[in-house]
Parts: structure tokens; sequence; C-alpha cells
């Protein structure tokens, strides 16, 4: 009797310890797995422009006829002509010393479109260095701002050209494209300075060519240099303008240091 007991207490046991279990196993089954947030989209990869680079002015294609003419007419429309008979009648440099090619070109005035040159209000910049290094002293000293050529812009243009007038016109460069960029339009038109032998002299050489002449002038840029007056001089950006020197004529004028290099330090 004990043993059928005993028997009956332990199947019920072992029945009771499976239901316990089965219950376990399907509550473990029902509780909610918490499910990790999904992932973020990996960031799009942005292309950062690369920094532009200054371009070498030297290593720029020689300049052709063509744009050359281009460049003339896109300023001065008909008004001028280049002036073929001086060899060269075009060259390039870095005469304001902006790491942009310019363009130094020799025109000659069109009779009928002179109206058209000596507008009042032009878009290039008017000057005669010559004149102003030829000024007597007395008018120097009396007006400086006459023999720097500072005359007031919003005057006006005050030189009037002629049919038979020599122009040398500079036109500045603008970015990497220089004198060819369409927004290179910063030009100054020089009178009577076109010389002799006229050529580029790279700034890397003026250092070189002129050493031990004093006085010599603070000079930013490439020179432009001739003959001229039955002088050997140059013409050079100084002071946003265009001056002649020569060791002769060349007179420095006291007032403030400027920021450019003398090639003479």
């Amino acid at each position: 009797m004990w043993t059928k007991t005993f028997r009956t207490s332990s199947l019920f046991a072992l029945l009771t310890a499976f239901l316990v279990l089965i219950g376990c196993a399907k509550t473990r089954a029902v509780q909610p797995v918490a499910e990790e947030p999904p992932a973020p989209p990996p960031a799009a990869a942005v292309a950062l422009p690369a920094p532009q680079q200054p371009v070498d002015p030297t290593k720029l294609p020689a300049p052709a006829l063509e744009h050359v003419q281009a460049t003339v007419n896109r300023i001065f429309q008909d008004s001028v002509t280049i002036d073929s008979s001086h060899n060269p009648s075009y060259f390039v440099g870095d005469f304001n010393g902006d790491q942009s090619q310019d363009l130094a070109v020799i025109l000659k005035p069109v009779s009928a479109k002179l109206s058209f040159l000596n507008q009042e209000f032009p878009t290039w910049i008017a000057r005669e260095p010559l004149k102003q290094v030829l000024l007597p002293k007395s008018k120097a000293v009396a007006n400086p701002s006459i023999a720097r050529g500072n005359e007031d812009p919003a005057s006006g243009q005050t030189i009037r050209f002629a049919a038979n007038d020599a122009l040398l016109a500079i036109v500045h460069g603008y970015g990497g494209k220089g004198w060819r960029d369409p927004e290179a339009t910063q030009t100054h038109v020089l009178r009577d300075v076109v010389g002799d032998d006229i050529r580029m002299l790279p700034f890397a050489s003026v250092a070189k060519a002129y050493k031990g002449i004093k006085p010599f002038p603070s000079i930013y840029g490439d020179l432009i240099q001739e003959t001229l007056i039955g002088q050997a001089g140059f013409l050079h950006f100084a002071g946003g303008m265009y001056e002649w020197y020569d060791p002769k004529n060349y007179k420095p004028v006291l007032g403030p240091v400027h920021s450019g290099m003398s090639a003479m330090r």
C-alpha cells in the first residue's frame, strides 16, 4: 500500500515538475525581445573642392596675335590698332606683381575713332609717365601730386589723344587665365613711352641687372625695359600707376615708404 502511494506521489511530482517546465518555457517564449536600434546610414561622402592653386604666369602659353587682338577689341573696340611696326608689338609679364599674367601692347589711335578714345570717363587709366619725370623741379616741389601723376580719377580723363600718338596699353590679368580672362579689364594707357629695344625683364633678374645702381625705386613686379629719350631705363608699377625710371632723371619722392621691395636690398 505504501509503495503504491509512494509511486503515485512520485508520478504526481514528476508531472507537476514537467508542467512547471513547460510553463516556464512558454513564459520565456512570449517575452518580447528588445531590438537594437537600427544603425544610422553611413554619412554621404561630400567631395570638397580642391583649393585653387596659384598659376605660375611664366607657364602659360605664349601669346598669340588673335588672342591679343581679341583683348584689344574687348577694351578699346575699334578705336586703336596694334602697331606692327614695332618688334615686338606685344609681350607679357606680371607687371603689377599679383601673380596673374599681364599684357603690354603697342597701339596706334584710329583717326576716325578719337572721340571714343577721348571719352571723359573711359574704362582705362591714362597717364604720361615721361612727362611727370621731366617736369621742372620747382613744379614737382610745389605740387607733388602732379609729379606723381595722381590726378583725381573723379575729374575724368584729362589727356587728349591725337592720331599720331604712340600708346602702350598694359592690361592687368585676372586669376589663372591672366589677361585672357574676360574679367581682365583694368588697363593703363601710357602715352609717349614707346622707345627702342622694348622688352620685359623678370622681377627675379632685376637685382642682378641693376646691382649697385643708386638711387633706385621700389618695384613690385616685372619691368618693361627700353631706351627712351636717349636713356636706358624701364617702366614699373608703383603705387597704382606706372612710372618711368632712368638713373639720370630719377628723383626720389620723399614720403611714406612703399611696401614694395627695392631691387637693391
